[in-house]
């Protein structure tokens, strides 16, 4: 059954690939662009592999266990990764193995950090796969899978697949069965990404870039097909739309449904909604506030002024970007976006947002609003107990009770996170980067963000990273889209042995 659904898999990702052969084709044929036949030559050796691994699990019939499922979604994730980087190499838009993988893992879980130097210039083909990657990882390749071929995961526990790969503390049923709730949340997923693609392209986008641009804001990826992302286009109606979708993107896609179908009463109860919303707008008048109050502080330089944007209109509209790129960890760069070039001042609550991130259940990165709201309840209840100990207090989130399992493993996601962050900025200081780069690095590439600050900002390269360095943020992109514990469960031995052996 595992090589079965990898196989299928596989095919999915070939399916990907032939398609952007297609638009390949198209701009070799009109604008004599050279990178078909890296995408068939890709395409073929995906499909021959995705074959044979279907024919060999259709042959073992064999069943899919509660380990299983971490280790199909994580290694999914590896071989996708893996098969995904030949087109770049192929065509030669990167020259060698760790930038093309470190380019596609970036791709597939929706980082958006990049190491290239020329957007610009790369092949249609070569942007449209880097949109499309986005695309795929943003909801989720399993969760495709098992809302539009449920028959391949038949008699294996679906929801264990699903919970493994989609984000958040549980999984939230929209239907009786997990293909329903897959497939509800894929329509909504193409729905908005339909609709954004609709919008830019009434802007100054073309249909490419409009399309493109939908895939990487809906995924709340971060690509674009150009070095100075959203900014390229020096739109306001551009920016005033990827702000819509960006925060769309960034909220439970369960809301949606909800919403169709009236449960009014769910969204008004809607706890973290309403917090991401709030924080939205603090996090806007925090910056709104730091562009007018910086220019008065002392250390604040000439060139950091320079920076600033000007006049109210300007302001609102930076900080309002800004802030939401942030927050929902896709990336984007408007124009006067450079934070670093603002100051220290702005770079902290920066590095704030991006870690916290959107919300469970969304395209969104980060360690999740309702995590946040989950541990500092607890926190309060502790602070109760300790001036009440009679007291009984109990933990609720959007009206209804969290039970002590989900606590621990709010409790447990982040002494893990503070355990592989210790870890990470060890290993990467050792290999030369600077403390304050080191945790930086780590901050934005678990939080599924890409854009840090200083070796990891906007007006940096992370081509220019050190090469292990970047197999170790490669690395802290896959735990941070599937939330540590998938990706861990495949190190522990009992993962792959029982007390009969080596598992198939």
């Amino acid at each position: 059954m595992k090589s079965k659904l990898f196989g299928v898999l596989l095919l999915i990702e070939t399916a990907a690939l032939l398609l952007t052969a297609l638009v390949a084709w198209y701009y070799n044929i009109h604008y004599d662009e050279n990178d078909l036949n890296a995408f068939l030559i890709t395409a073929g050796i995906t499909g021959v592999v995705g074959l044979a691994l279907f024919l060999i699990g259709a042959i073992r019939k064999t069943g899919i266990d509660s380990d299983d499922t971490f280790v199909i979604v994580a290694l999914s994730w590896i071989l996708f990764s893996i098969f995904g980087m030949l087109p770049f190499l192929l065509s030669g838009a990167i020259d060698n193995v760790t930038d093309a993988f470190f380019e596609t893992i970036s791709g597939f879980t929706t980082t958006g950090s990049t190491i290239l130097k020329n957007v610009d210039d790369q092949p249609h083909g070569i942007l449209f796969w880097r949109s499309i990657m986005q695309w795929l990882g943003g909801l989720g390749i399993v969760v495709f899978t098992l809302a539009f071929l449920p028959s391949v995961a038949k008699g294996s526990r679906k929801s264990a697949l699903f919970a493994a790969e989609a984000p958040g503390v549980s999984v939230e049923k929209l239907s009786p069965t997990m293909h329903g709730t897959s497939r509800i949340l894929w329509f909504i997923y193409i729905f908005l990404t339909l609709l954004c693609t609709a919008f830019y392209a009434f802007g100054p986008m073309s249909f490419f870039d409009a399309v493109c641009h939908a895939m990487t804001t809906i995924s709340t990826g971060g690509f674009s097909n150009y070095q100075d992302s959203i900014g390229y286009f020096h739109s306001t109606y551009i920016e005033y739309v990827s702000i819509v979708f960006m925060i769309f993107s960034s909220i439970n896609f369960a809301m949606f449904y909800f919403l169709v179908v009236g449960r009014f009463d769910l969204l008004r109860k809607n706890e973290e909604v309403k917090v991401y919303l709030v924080s939205l707008a603090v996090m806007t008048l925090l910056f709104i506030g730091l562009f007018y109050i910086a220019p008065s502080i002392k250390g604040v330089t000439a060139a950091q002024l320079e920076s600033y944007p000007q006049g109210g209109k300007d302001i609102f509209r930076v900080s309002f970007f800004h802030v939401v790129s942030m927050l929902s960890n896709t990336g984007f760069a408007g124009v006067n976006n450079n934070y670093d070039l603002w100051g220290l001042l702005f770079v902290i609550p920066t590095l704030l947002m991006q870690i916290v991130g959107g919300c469970a259940g969304s395209a969104s990165g980060g360690i999740k609003m309702v995590r946040v709201i989950v541990i500092f309840k607890f926190i309060k209840n502790a602070l109760k107990e300790l001036l009440h100990p009679t007291g009984m207090y109990s933990l609720k989130v959007s009206g209804q009770m969290v039970d002590e399992l989900t606590i621990r493993r709010v409790c447990n996601f982040l002494s893990l996170f503070m355990i592989l962050f210790i870890v990470n900025v060890l290993a990467l200081t050792f290999l030369g980067m600077s403390l304050e780069d080191a945790a930086i690095a780590f901050l934005t590439c678990f939080s599924n963000l890409g854009m840090g600050s200083g070796a990891t900002g906007p007006g940096a390269s992370l081509a220019d990273l050190p090469t292990a360095a970047k197999w170790i943020v490669s690395f802290d992109m896959l735990v941070g889209r599937l939330e540590i514990i998938t990706v861990l469960l495949i190190f522990f031995r009992s993962t792959w042995v029982t007390t009969k052996g080596i598992k198939n």
